[in-house]
């Protein structure tokens, strides 16, 4: 999610200011990899707490006038704080400055990683509570208010932890008081004490703590080998007057830290937290335009109906390259061969095998807040035992949906979760400007185009595991997800070792890129700014070395099994009135699933369901019967698609409706 940071300070520290302003600087800057759409920081000394903040990215702040002049005015040697914040939108648009952070409220003012997923039930139960922005945060702050009257910082603290849900990687600052309280439920929050035990640095990843103490040249005050992660769900308060740290939990309230334990353990918050209901979550509804999408979402079922198919899967004779024998089936089923899963035993086994020794961490964990890749962060921790770090990486397209999932999962189950923010705006306008050339000249061979963006998931994969010295990544993906047809729409019949797609021969790599680039000659108005982080994204999921461990290679995929577990058991949240649960979390989705689904006369639930059917996990007849409901596509999600990336969603529905079918 996003990235919080700050440098506290005692009145006895000895830093000068330029040397401390420089370390602000760093700590901003590396945040920005948390999030990119707004930026702001908070000062706080002994006569004033200013707060700075601007829907810009933290390199664009730090040279604006008001960024150098609010430490114009802090007078030297008396720095007690200033903490900050690197801002990817998910409540509340960024263009209402209330909505960025740090978040003031009164007297309190906080800096917030993570979602709070009950925001509007808490508003909707406490109507005395006067509700004056978007974001989520803002909840926090006012339940800390209505609890703080005659009970100290923690009391109150306390009984706002007990109403929320969701994951909160905090730092948290009392106008009225000289307390700073630090706390993170999901292992989000890295803190080192200076050699002199005089100063803090605090950030949401051990890695941006490491850079700015060498970036910014203050190993002579900090030593990396202290950096300490505070653990999930627990907190530290440090009182800036006194330069004293106090560790608390429920039961004893607070315990000091002695000045002469420099070893500073931080002890646990709570035992538990209470459980509240499922929660009705906020939509997006578009009105009046949403009733024109859902009538221009509009297929020719009845000659979908009547396409050849597969006698033993649901493959329609408009797949490309498609052959059936006389008895009906397809060519894809006789190559088809069976997976079958190696066993707990034997991931256990590579994975203690291949631990790096210097590691805090077990494995990586890719998130993406689907329903796979959250089962397996459950079966990682709660099966397997280990410690894994989860990992986004978000280019602009991960709904709040999956946000609300992925924190669900990591503040269950405690797992740090590390997420990268590519620069959202910039990627956004790069799908726009692929859709847009589409549009102008509509071709199922480049659809792929709009999804280029986020293979650099792969890239910043490899990027951690060596930054955190971690041997194993760890992928939920499943191979019934396979879709041989979105490469051999470019005319690549081979379909990568395994059915992997990355896994082509390097002369089919190659013959994918001479596809697109006849494809660009025919349509110039692909030749734009994004042209380079689209060969950026092909060479990353082509030609990157993926030395992954397979999850679903070792444990048997049971739709039913995953369901349960991540539904029942963490609250997962569906996209109301579907009942599908596969690519909800994906902005994508819809918009290319109608393509195919228009054009083709069919979509990945089409290949999906055919792949189930060849595991015996579903037969066909019931596989056939669902398809329908399966191809849905829904108006909310191809209009929310449509605005993020500032495109027309009726005038894309008229050009793509326009289209000669391949069943015609």
């Amino acid at each position: 999610m996003c990235g919080i940071f700050g440098w506290i300070t005692s009145r006895r520290a000895n830093v000068a200011k330029d040397i401390f302003i420089n370390g602000i600087e760093e700590l901003l800057l590396l945040s920005e990899t948390r999030g990119k759409e707004a930026s702001g920081i908070c000062c706080v000394n002994q006569d004033s707490i200013e707060v700075y903040k601007k829907c810009v990215r933290a390199k664009s702040l730090i040279k604006t006038k008001e960024f150098k002049n609010i430490f114009c005015n802090l007078p030297e040697k008396k720095i007690y704080m200033t903490m900050g914040h690197a801002r990817m939108v998910t409540n509340g648009c960024k263009e209402n400055i209330g909505n960025n952070q740090p978040v003031i409220r009164n007297d309190l003012v906080c800096i917030h990683n993570g979602i709070i997923v009950n925001d509007l039930e808490i508003w909707k139960n406490n109507p005395e509570l006067m509700r004056t922005v978007e974001v989520d945060t803002e909840v926090f702050l006012a339940l800390m208010e209505k609890y703080a009257y005659n009970v100290n910082l923690l009391n109150a603290f306390e009984n706002s932890l007990k109403e929320i849900k969701g994951s909160l990687s905090i730092a948290l600052v009392d106008r009225t008081s000289n307390y700073v309280l630090l706390y993170t439920n999901v292992g989000s929050l890295y803190v080192v004490m200076s050699k002199d035990k005089e100063m803090l640095l605090f950030a949401s990843e051990r890695y941006i703590v490491e850079q700015t103490i060498m970036r910014a040249k203050l190993d002579g005050c900090f030593k990396e080998e202290d950096i300490k992660q505070i653990p999930p769900k627990k907190g530290i308060v440090i009182n800036i007057e006194e330069n004293l740290v106090y560790s608390f939990d429920l039961k004893e309230k607070y315990k000091k830290i002695e000045k002469g334990d420099r070893e500073r353990k931080i002890i646990n918050l709570f035992d538990s937290i209470e459980n509240i209901e499922k929660e009705e979550m906020p939509k997006i509804y578009y009105q009046g335009r949403l009733e024109r999408i859902e009538k221009l979402l509009d297929v020719n079922i009845d000659k979908i109906r009547k396409l050849k198919r597969c006698s033993k899967c649901l493959l329609p004779e408009t797949f490309p390259g498609i052959h059936f024998d006389e008895a009906g089936e397809c060519s894809i089923c006789k190559q088809y061969k069976r997976k079958i899963p190696r066993g707990e035993e034997n991931l256990k086994s590579l994975l203690d095998n291949n631990k790096n020794s210097n590691s805090r961490y077990d494995c990586i964990v890719p998130l993406s807040g689907g329903r796979d890749s959250c089962y397996m962060l459950h079966y990682m921790v709660r099966e397997l035992g280990l410690k894994p770090v989860a990992y986004t990486y978000d280019w602009g397209m991960v709904t709040d949906l999956a946000r609300r999932n992925i924190q669900r999962m990591c503040s269950e189950l405690g797992v740090e979760h590390i997420l990268i923010s590519a620069d959202i705006a910039r990627k956004r306008k790069n799908i726009q400007l692929n859709v847009k050339a589409w549009l102008k000249h509509p071709r199922l061979a480049t659809v792929p185009l709009f999804m280029a963006g986020d293979k650099q998931f792969f890239y910043y994969a490899q990027l951690l595991k060596k930054q955190m010295c971690v041997d194993n990544i760890v992928f939920g993906m499943n191979s019934l997800e396979e879709t041989q047809f979105k490469v051999r729409f470019a005319k690549i019949k081979e379909t990568g070792k395994n059915d992997i797609h990355y896994n082509l021969s390097t002369k089919n790599k190659y013959n994918l890129l001479i596809a697109y680039a006849e494809e660009f000659i025919k349509n110039p108005a692909y030749l734009n700014r994004s042209l380079l982080d689209s060969f950026s994204g092909f060479c990353s999921y082509y030609f990157l070395p993926k030395d992954y461990v397979q999850f679903f290679d070792y444990i048997q995929w049971n739709q039913k099994i995953v369901e349960d577990v991540i539904i029942n058991q963490y609250g997962w949240e569906k996209v109301k009135g579907m009942d599908e649960t596969w690519r909800i979390g994906d902005g994508t989705a819809a918009f290319y699933n109608y393509i195919y689904y228009k054009i083709a006369g069919f979509t990945e639930f089409d290949t999906f369901k055919s792949n189930q059917i060849r595991e015996n996990m579903i037969d066909r007849k019931s596989a056939l019967a669902s398809l329908e409901e399966s191809n849905r596509v829904s108006a909310e999600n191809f209009a929310w698609y449509c605005d993020t990336i500032d495109i027309d969603p009726i005038a894309a529905l008229k050009v793509i409706n326009s289209q000669k079918t391949l069943y015609e």
